[in-house]
Parts: C-alpha cells; structure tokens; sequence
C-alpha cells in the first residue's frame, strides 16, 4: 500500500485581492505562512519519507514549511502539478472578468470543464497531466508514503478522479480550501479516500 498525501499552498496576496493567479505567482501572506506552518505540525506523525512541490513559489514556500518540520533533506518541484493555466485571465480581478464576459461565465458557473480561457488550459487538460505525474510517483515510491503540494484547481481535478469521478462531475468532490489535507491509500488501481478536504489543524483566525 502506498499513501498519497495531497494538500494545497496556503494564502497568497492575490487570494486576498481576488485576482486570478493560474500559473502565475503571488507570494504567501502571513496567515498563508501560519497554515503552511500549521499544516507541517499537523503531518509530522504521518510517516511522509518524501515530498514534492509544483515549481510555482507559493506552493515551494509551503512545501518548505512542511520539509523543515519532518527534517526531509529535498524537496522536489515538477511542473505537473502546477495550477490551471488561465492565460489571458491572469492577473486580473475575478469580479471584473464576470462584468466583462457574462456570456462566457454563465458557461464557467456551471459546466467550467467546457471553458478554455485564452492562452489558458482546460480542466481536462490539468486533470491528465497531474494523474500522469502521480502514477510516476507511485510507481517510483510504492509502499511509502509521499506528500505533494499543489493548487486549488489542479487538487480539485486530482481528488475528482481519485474519487473515480470524471471531469465533468468535478461538483462532486468538495473545494480545496488553503492547505487543504486530503489522504488516499493506493492499492493497485484503487484509491482508498482516509480524508478528503479537510482543514482542522487551522484555528478558525487562520480559516
């Protein structure tokens, strides 16, 4: 058996604006600090032998919190699990991108994995890749246990199909919250959810 940890990085400056950040990066505020932090005391009994990160600065800063905590000596990053690319759309305000394409949100309101931003990727798209990378690290630490650090839509799609949801039932599986944890047990081909979503280890000044 081997266990999957999933979390996502804590709260950047551009969550608190309500900008969109996709592959683009903001740095963690203090309170995303004191998750991360939070997070890495909360796993410290977990067993975790490795850790990887997406390459993006705000879940390496995470990451690190949690590395330091369980004296692990790297920490990997992979493209892979990098958050949905938005494109065009990154870096601008959530709220005036919906004043400007109604017609474009209506779809992303309730069918999102049929919305392509420009210049951006698909929900599909993000879903495949990350998978890709996690049968990898399956396979490459079988019977261990990994922790990897990722993004709120790119936990989203991978939770979705670990569940044995597809893209389109993405409603499913519920949000991933900053520093989110979620536990899977990997038994060939079945994921075995132990937790899904959850936030506990943060005090309610840090939800």
């Amino acid at each position: 058996m081997t266990r999957i940890i999933l979390t996502r990085h804590g709260q950047t400056l551009w969550n608190i604006e309500g900008r969109v950040q996709g592959s683009s990066d903001s740095p963690l505020t203090e309170k995303g600090i004191l998750q991360a932090r939070s997070l890495a005391v909360r796993l410290r009994d977990e067993g975790i032998k490795h850790i990887y990160s997406s390459d993006s600065l705000r879940a390496i800063g995470t990451a690190e919190e949690i590395r330091c905590e369980l004296g692990l000596e790297t920490l990997p990053t992979n493209p892979a699990l990098r958050e949905f690319a938005f494109g065009e759309w990154e870096g601008l305000i959530w709220k005036d991108l919906r004043a400007a394409n109604p017609d474009v949100f209506r779809i992303w309101d309730t069918e999102p994995h049929l919305v392509t931003p420009p210049g951006g990727e698909n929900m599909g798209f993000v879903m495949e890749r990350a998978w890709k990378f996690l049968q990898q690290i399956i396979n490459i630490h079988s019977e261990e246990t990994v922790c990897l650090v990722t993004h709120g839509m790119t936990l989203k799609m991978i939770v979705t199909k670990a569940l044995g949801f597809e893209v389109h039932e993405w409603a499913k599986t519920p949000w991933q919250h900053n520093t989110a944890l979620n536990i899977f047990e990997v038994v060939g081909h079945q994921w075995i959810p132990k937790l899904v979503g959850d936030c506990k280890h943060l005090d309610e000044e840090l939800n």
